[in-house]
């Protein structure tokens, strides 16, 4: 509606034009107070223009004392036009300023054109040119380089909460800005250089990024809806969990349906990134920004995958997820598909394709290779019976350094609990572990379980030992493990481990380990050895000939990180043994230096130096250890000696007789291990 209080009059001089129009009213603006003055001069018609208020009511401007000049001022009966003009104007949020203007308005339509040259803005400036009428307001919109740090804080003033995030680089922009019919309608093209924002608590950070932003934007009165696409080449970005570095590869980033009323709760209708030949991920997503200082940044949605690196998306964004957990600190490769939802940050379900993925432990507590098949893990609070049957294959992978061949396996997933669903044999050195059942419950709890029904097909003890740095055994490993139970974080076995090994037979019982997936695992159990053959022992350990039987027991075993801390050992000859016993020189040299006695002096002097081997009756040696130290003690009582109240580790029988007395009845562990390191690495005798 316009209403025209006007009067058209003559002043005293004739060179001089003026008008007054109370109010002009269009649907999207309003003009009160327009008074206009033209002077006719020798060259050229020149003009005033003064407006006492202009509002535009859906992007919230109300401005103020407007004053345009027109060196060139083109009178027509359909058209009025400004030329060679200036504008002087207090525009929202930089303040008044005076810029070069052209004016043209059309008397028939009501609408006015008009083109802003070189408008400050942001340490650079911005040219305008558009169109206002009934219909609405038309802008268009192009700039040179412009400041992030000042533009960011123009928004912030528009209560856009870009307060708090600090800012650089630079940025240029073109764009069409619209308000019609209520609505208010945003388009940007834009290109960044060595752009930079980052919150406070360092979790949405994006450093020295170079790319096009691309952007639509429609203002209600409900809120905002945006879509657009990015393209970056460089810089690096991190919003909590997810981390890219643009410059190793390109990252393309669309978004589409996005709606927020408050710049703080944002809802993304769908979205896809890619980051060719990486990453390929789209779905849909919330996001809630941290409302104060301290707060993270909260997801909730869905990633769909697409052939993507399996390495890509656990660095960008699995490893976050899985922090302080037992696949926190993953090397990996391969290629996955699938689909994942987020709730609070946190996994809620999976479905995936693996791709002869690779998953290895930086901390070498396992690894494997080779990795096939499919996962459906139906989310925290969903039964297994929810999930379609899982299936993985792979190629080898490893244990605490125990080598595993191929294998394949079905189960199910639900919640925290999985399911073996049918028998799985896993080769492992020279023989295998075949588990007949296998479930866990409630993992990841406090209240964990889990239950195993399992045999071990003989395996070479040789291998295993030498998997834990230990000197190669000979013979077999083999036993039935039919209660093995987890729970409370802790795994027991009901039955016995059984090993033939050295021609005799070795039993394992009362096995418990403690946080077998932690950082410090500890292992609890008792040994019992049974008839050994000590000549197949010292051959194996560069030792010295012993020949004999060996029998003994180790009660009380506390190992914290493989690593023995307590035990009562005690070893001995078995007194039913009938074979024959004999010991040579370098071994008594190297018992006698385990416990500290003479022996070793008595061979280097007298007739005993020219015999390789003696008889002996019996050895004995035993190691009560607690708090690093051996409290050490032999085959029985020597009495006194040279040295002191000593112990029999060796007792001598018939001729040529010696006997190896220990005199130390408190050695450190440590000190002790290495001598025995010492003596199986060296083909010389060791003499302490």
């Amino acid at each position: 509606m316009l209403l025209l209080l006007a009067s058209l009059a003559l002043a005293d001089e004739p060179a001089t034009l003026q008008a007054r129009v109370e109010r002009i009213v269009a649907a999207d603006w309003q003009v009160s107070g327009l008074r206009a003055e033209a002077r006719l001069g020798e060259q050229a018609v020149r003009g005033t223009v003064h407006i006492d208020r202009v509002m535009l009511p859906a992007a919230d401007l109300d401005l103020a004392d407007i004053a345009i000049t027109c060196g060139r001022l083109r009178l027509a009966a359909t058209a009025i036009g400004c030329e060679d003009g200036r504008l002087s104007a207090p525009f929202p949020l930089i303040g008044r300023h005076s810029v070069a203007a052209t004016f043209d308005y059309d008397r028939r339509s009501g609408d006015t054109r008009f083109e802003l040259a070189a408008l400050p803005l942001a340490g650079g400036a911005i040219d305008l040119a558009g169109m206002a009428g009934e219909a609405g307001l038309d802008v268009r919109f192009n700039s040179d380089e412009l400041e992030l740090a000042g533009l960011a804080g123009l928004a912030s003033a528009l209560g856009t909460g870009l307060a708090a995030l600090e800012t650089g680089g630079r940025v240029s922009v073109a764009g069409r800005l619209v308000s019609s019919g209520g609505e208010l309608r945003l388009t940007l093209d834009s290109h960044l250089r060595g752009a930079s924002v980052a919150n406070a608590i360092g979790t949405a950070v994006a450093d020295a990024v170079d790319g096009r932003l691309q952007l639509e934007a429609r203002q209600t009165p409900s809120g905002w809806s945006l879509s657009g696409n990015l393209a970056a080449d460089r810089g690096e970005v991190y919003i909590e969990p997810v981390y890219a570095n643009l410059s190793e590869h390109a990252v393309q980033i669309s978004v589409a349906d996005v709606t927020t009323s408050d710049f703080t709760a944002w809802n993304v209708g769908s979205y896809r990134l890619r980051q060719p030949p990486l990453i390929d991920l789209a779905g849909r997503m919330r996001v809630a920004l941290p409302a104060q200082q301290g707060d993270a940044v909260i997801a909730n949605g869905t990633v769909e995958i697409t052939n993507t690196s399996v390495n890509a998306v656990y660095g960008s964004l699995l490893q976050v997820l899985a922090a302080g957990t037992l696949l926190g600190e993953l090397e990996t490769d391969g290629r996955v598909s699938g689909r994942i939802e987020i709730a609070g940050n946190a996994l809620a379900a999976a479905r995936l394709e693996l791709d002869d993925v690779v998953l290895d432990d930086a901390r070498r507590r396992f690894a494997i290779y080779g990795l096939d098949g499919r996962i459906d893990w139906p989310g925290p609070g969903a039964e297994a019976g929810q999930a379609s049957a899982s299936r993985l294959s792979w190629d080898s992978a490893t244990a605490y350094s125990i080598v595993l061949g191929g294998a394949a396996l079905r189960f199910r997933l639900g919640g925290d609990d999985l399911e073996l669903l049918e028998p799985l044999r896993l080769p492992t050195m020279g023989g295998a572990l075949e588990l007949h059942q296998f479930a866990v419950h409630d993992y990841g709890t406090d209240g964990a379980s889990a239950l195993l029904d399992a045999t071990l097909e003989p395996i070479q003890l040789g291998q295993l030992t030498g998997a834990f740095g230990w000197p190669a055994f000979s013979g077999s490993l083999s036993g039935r493990l039919p209660l093995l139970q987890y729970e409370g974080n802790a795994m027991t076995v009901g039955g016995r481990l059984t090993a033939q090994a050295f021609d005799g037979d070795i039993v394992v019982s009362n096995l418990r380990l403690e946080q077998p997936f932690g950082r410090v695992p500890r292992l609890y159990g008792d040994l019992q050895l049974s008839n050994l053959d000590l000549e197949r022992i010292t051959s194996t350990f560069s030792f010295g000939l012993i020949q004999g039987r060996l029998s003994g027991e180790v009660s009380g075993l506390e190992m914290h990180d493989w690593q023995p801390v307590a035990m009562d050992m005690y070893l001995y000859t078995p007194p039913d043994d009938k074979s024959r016993h004999r010991i040579s020189q370098r071994a008594v040299e190297n018992l006698a230096s385990v416990g500290g006695g003479g022996a070793a002096a008595a061979l280097s002097t007298g007739m005993l130096k020219f015999f390789e081997v003696f008889a002996y009756d019996r050895i004995g040696l035993r190691c009560i250890l607690e708090d690093g130290v051996c409290a050490m003690s032999g085959a029985g009582s020597a009495g006194d000696g040279p040295f002191g109240r000593g112990y029999y580790i060796v007792k001598g029988s018939g001729l040529p007789r010696i006997d190896v007395i220990g005199y130390r009845d408190r050695v450190s562990w440590q000190r002790l291990v290495q001598q025995l390191a010492a003596i199986t690495r060296t083909e010389a005798p060791v003499v302490d």
